[in-house]
């Protein structure tokens, strides 16, 4: 068992995690049922990329206006992609997997929001210098060391996405280390950070059927930037808590794009004896314990798989494919279903037969009953395989794939008997039968044994994508390193010193000193850790409460209230500062109670037009409030005469009930208890006597 990697310091080797032995033994668990000594037992890590649009006016390598987002377009272009060699003289094995894809790329152009170095008709344009300076200031919040020169990389990207097939991209920092304190969770220690890079978005998707996806362009280029932790947060909630402090340090410089999209993170995330699993797009906080939860019991019942067939001796041998000619003529692993079964009585594959597509049976041997075991919530083995052949042959009707492990489903006994005679399958062998166009049947049946000989791997290094109810599907081979060279086509860009220092000067205050700020005023840890964090933070500071109790009652009041106008419509942003001080300055001087608080805030903003002043008349002290309350306990004891027979203390709650609204914020809740509940009880014993 290798160490923590935080003790260590030392960075896992490659994609695969440091702990090679996996935990087979572990019970399957649903979130929320582990520890973190259990999360450490399954040796889990994972690691943040989070990528965060700038507030910019302009697109990273040219002029058209970022941050527009448009339903209509004016024209049409359609492309095609092909790999191209890296500097190595090899192709990166995602390009390949697009390849095979064989996809129609269209492009729907909206000319307010597009030109032509997008379509990579025009080289590009000087690195705007907006996003530069964002994009350093993050980068010193973050206390990364700065590079002294931005040296653009081109990174391959063949799913069509970015229409020049790759994506720009700039190193702005490496190697850094923030404050990383979360009191509700335990955390107090450093997190550190890998790398900090600045780099354009891709294009919006609109459509993915069959063999033509279809992106929309006004996202293109917007300048992002993209943060990468090390792989040392061992639990879901810890990485849920680093990927909202990264999300503060973007935001504490009020110039980051907020909304849908503006920022989504990719995790990583492995088990003992897995590899590095990306999962991609995770487009808010709240999924992301499941989610990585799911992967991390993903990925341990790949290895259970791959030990099982290890028992039964299959090998990569047995599952091959020749590379010449149709799978079903070359290997002797797939062949015609149709020609074997004859007739079948399954609508899909007769409404198949009838678009004239194939039908191939495909053996997977030692493979028998695996395809039904549990590798997500309601989802087995067998997707695994049904993905790849979703996504790399692209069939567009579904269902698309049976298999032999689902008994009386599909086929009838007799005809999964024929396939498994012609086949030559044994009692251990698995059968997948899928129909799609001939050239995608090819496809589906290769990738169908290519999917195989990766279980005897275990966990493929793949790109995942996140789905709403925790779960994930595939989405492409992991890039490797061959996927990056340099852009010939941008020079260099120095970053003068003088330029570093004037950001440094003007840098925000940090969400961790803002957080001890908080604390050093008088709120407790999680408080001040809420309320650094939170939109209203900037309205706390602005009324500046100096009084720790009137600090503490105004976060209480900001976390409660504000959201509750914004729903009801009454409150589109924050309250202004110079109609909430007033409040704030009256309460520190003893002239309104802090009782009183959530119900003056909840007048000044339902009152918009009322002078601040006059809605804070109402609860002032007055030299008279004492006579008044004497004449409102007698009114309120006349009144208690009704209640006789009840419990004394639903009379007490009446009565105060009664009385104490009419002296919030003016007199002491205890003077006014003590009062009522003395008169009552003269009360009673009078009428007693």
């Amino acid at each position: 068992m290798n160490q923590d990697t935080r003790e260590t310091g030392v960075r896992p080797p490659g994609d695969f995690n440091p702990q090679t032995e996996p935990v087979l033994d572990f019970p399957d668990a649903d979130y929320g049922e582990l520890s973190a000594a259990d999360y450490r037992t399954l040796g889990f890590m994972s690691g943040l990329e989070v990528h965060q649009q700038l507030l910019t006016r302009s697109k990273l390598f040219c002029r058209c206006p970022a941050g527009r987002r448009v339903r209509k377009h004016d024209g049409e272009v359609l492309r095609h992609m092909r790999p191209t060699l890296s500097e190595m003289g090899e192709y990166d094995g995602t390009a390949l997997m697009e390849f095979k894809t064989k996809k129609e790329i269209v492009y729907l152009l909206e000319r307010g929001s597009v030109c032509t170095y997008e379509m990579d008709d025009t080289p590009p344009f000087d690195i705007d210098e907006e996003a530069v300076r964002i994009a350093l200031e993050i980068a010193q919040l973050l206390n990364l060391d700065l590079v002294s020169e931005f040296h653009v990389m081109r990174k391959q990207y063949l799913d069509g996405s970015i229409p020049t097939g790759f994506q720009r991209t700039a190193m702005v920092g490496l190697s850094g280390v923030i404050p990383f304190r979360v009191p509700q969770l335990g955390i107090d220690r450093e997190l550190r950070i890998r790398q900090l890079s600045l780099e354009e978005d891709a294009c919006r998707e609109v459509s993915d059927i069959g063999h033509r996806i279809t992106f929309r362009t006004d996202r293109l280029g917007t300048p992002l930037t993209e943060t990468v932790t090390e792989p040392e947060l061992l639990t879901p909630v810890e990485l849920q808590a680093a990927g909202l402090l990264l999300s503060r340090v973007a935001q504490a410089t009020g110039k980051v794009r907020r909304g849908p999209g503006a920022a989504r993170q990719d995790v990583n995330v492995s088990v003992a004896g897995g590899r590095r699993i990306e999962l991609k797009g995770v487009d808010n906080h709240r999924g992301l314990p499941q989610l990585v939860h799911i992967e991390a019991f993903r990925q341990l019942n790949l290895l259970r798989v791959r030990a099982e067939l290890r028992r039964r001796e299959v090998t990569a041998e047995m599952l091959a494919c020749p590379e010449e000619g149709l799978a079903w003529e070359s290997s002797p692993n797939a062949l015609d279903a149709v020609a074997v079964i004859g007739p079948c009585d399954y609508a899909p594959i007769n409404a198949a037969l009838d678009r004239g597509e194939r039908v191939i049976a495909v053996r997977l041997p030692g493979f028998g009953g695996l395809l039904n075991h549990r590798t997500q919530p309601g989802v087995t083995f067998a997707r695994e395989f049904a993905d790849r052949v979703r996504v790399i042959a692209c069939p567009v009707h579904r269902p698309f794939m049976i298999h032999s492990d689902i008994r009386d489903h599909g086929l009838d006994r007799r005809q999964w008997r024929l396939l498994s005679k012609q086949l030559r399958a044994e009692s251990g062998d698995a059968i997948v039968v899928v129909w799609a166009p001939e050239e995608d049947a090819d496809t589906a049946a290769r990738e169908l044994l290519t999917r195989a000989q990766e279980a005897l791997v275990g966990v493929p290094a793949e790109t995942r994508q996140a789905f709403r109810d925790g779960t994930n599907g595939f989405e492409r081979i992991l890039p490797g390193p061959d996927r990056m060279y340099p852009d010939t086509d941008t020079p260099p860009l120095p970053i003068p010193d003088a330029v570093v220092i004037e950001i440094r000067e003007r840098l925000p205050e940090p969400p961790s000193s803002r957080q001890s700020r908080y604390e050093a005023l008088g709120l407790d840890p999680v408080a001040a850790w809420r309320l650094a964090g939170a939109p209203w933070a900037k309205l706390f500071d602005a009324v500046a409460p100096a009084s720790g109790t009137v600090a503490r009652r105004l976060a209480t009041c900001l976390e409660q209230r504000i959201p509750y106008h914004q729903r009801a419509g009454r409150l589109a942003y924050l309250a202004e500062p110079a109609r909430v001080a007033p409040l704030i300055r009256a309460t520190e001087a003893g002239e309104t109670r802090p009782e009183a608080m959530e119900r003056v805030f909840d007048e000044l903003v339902e009152r918009r037009d009322a002078p601040v002043e006059k809605v804070l008349a109402a609860y002032r002290s007055t030299p008279d409030d004492l006579e008044e309350l004497e004449r409102s306990v007698q009114e309120v004891v006349a009144g208690a005469t009704a209640l006789a027979g009840r419990p004394p203390d639903a009379v007490m709650r009446w009565a105060m009930g009664v009385v104490m609204p009419r002296f919030l914020g003016r007199l002491d809740p205890a003077l006014v208890m003590e009062r009522v509940a003395g008169t009552l009880q003269a009360a009673v014993s009078e009428v007693g006597t």
